[in-house]
């Protein structure tokens, strides 16, 4: 389920879907996180879980889920400013307006898997890879801190109301790769200006004629290591 009109939501209206997307991953005797049920369509398919937690912002959906289902720890509250409680397991069918700021949340977290359906220009940009349009900062922190896996895509006719694109799910799992503070903001820097030479932009002694969108993610934090070391030397 995505959200209605108001808030930016689109309701899956396709059991099927919402049962092979919440099949993507395992629940187990795991510890689970929901964001953004809506009224349940894919809550209803979560099963043999160990602790249940869903955080939903509309009120009303918080409300009628504590209705349906009283074991699950609902916490109606904004995603994003509201501390996430732990987990292994991650779903969400995300609203399209808070997708990157919800995974880069994500990212810094701490769990095992997790499924999340998004628009699908926002997956191609999440798998991009370099020397294409879509490659970005984005492409390589992800890539960095999962590895991800597309599953399939959902057409707009699944939705109600319909968005004018279609949707695609995505199967993370966390990757155990340690990433020195600062690369963000390091990314942020060189892809501001992704046509320019690397040395057009910063100072650095490696890969200064490339640009950032021709390098791999492992190139790039490269990179940012070496040009760290000597800022600190």
């Amino acid at each position: 389920m995505r959200r209605s009109k108001q808030a930016g939501i689109n309701f899956l209206n396709d059991p099927k879907v919402a049962e092979r997307i919440v099949s993507c991953v395992d629940f187990s005797g795991r510890d689970v996180l929901e964001i953004g049920a809506g009224l349940g369509q894919l809550t209803k398919f979560i099963k043999g879980y160990r602790n249940f937690t869903i955080i939903e912002r509309e009120a009303d959906f918080a409300d009628r889920l504590k209705a349906d289902y009283p074991e699950i720890n609902i916490i109606n509250d904004d995603a994003l400013k509201v501390d996430w409680p732990k987990f292994e397991v991650f779903v969400s069918n995300m609203p399209y307006s808070i997708s990157s700021p919800l995974l880069e949340k994500l990212w810094n977290s701490e769990f095992k898997e997790g499924v999340v359906t998004v628009q699908k220009e926002f997956a191609d940009r999440i798998i991009a890879v370099p020397r294409t349009k879509d490659y970005s900062r984005l492409s390589v922190m992800m890539q960095l801190k999962f590895n991800v896996e597309r599953k399939f895509d959902i057409p707009p006719s699944k939705f109600t109301p319909a968005p004018k694109v279609y949707s695609t799910v995505l199967r993370l799992e966390k990757r155990d790769t340690e990433i020195q503070e600062g690369f963000d903001d390091f990314l942020k820097t060189v892809f501001s200006q992704r046509r320019k030479k690397l040395k057009n932009v910063i100072d650095t002694e490696i890969q200064g004629d490339k640009r950032p969108e021709e390098l791999s993610r492992d190139e790039l934090l490269e990179v940012f290591q070496h040009t760290n070391a000597q800022r600190q030397s």
